[in-house]
C-alpha cells in the first residue's frame, strides 16, 4: 500500500516539474538570478554613493575650511569602510558556521 501511494505521489510531483534537461528553463533561472544580483548590487552602490555624498556635505558644513572638511570626510569614509568590511566578514563567518 505504501509503495503504491509513494509511486502516485512521485508521479504527481514529477508531472508539474520541468524536463530534466530543459536548456531554456536553465537559462531563465540563470537570467533571473543575475537580474536579482544586479538589483542588489545597484542598490548597494546607490546607498554607498548617497553615504559618501552625505558625509562630504556634513563635513563641509561643520568644518571651518575646505581642507579640514576633506580630511574629516576621508577619515569618516575610511572608518565606515572598515566597519562595513568587518561586518561583511562577520556575516560570512557566521554563515559558514551554520553549515
Amino acid at each position: 500500500m505504501t509503495d503504491d501511494l509513494d509511486s502516485k505521489l512521485g508521479a504527481l510531483l514529477r508531472a508539474g516539474a520541468p524536463p530534466e534537461r530543459d536548456p531554456l528553463f536553465r537559462i531563465r533561472v540563470l537570467e533571473r538570478r543575475e537580474r536579482e544580483r544586479y538589483r542588489r548590487r545597484s542598490r548597494a552602490l546607490l546607498a554607498g554613493a548617497l553615504c559618501v555624498t552625505l558625509i562630504h556635505a556634513v563635513a563641509l558644513v561643520l568644518a571651518p575650511d575646505v581642507f579640514t572638511a576633506g580630511a574629516s570626510a576621508v577619515l569618516g569614509l575610511a572608518i565606515l569602510g572598515a566597519g562595513a568590511l568587518s561586518a561583511a566578514s562577520v556575516v560570512r563567518v557566521v554563515r559558514s558556521l551554520r553549515r
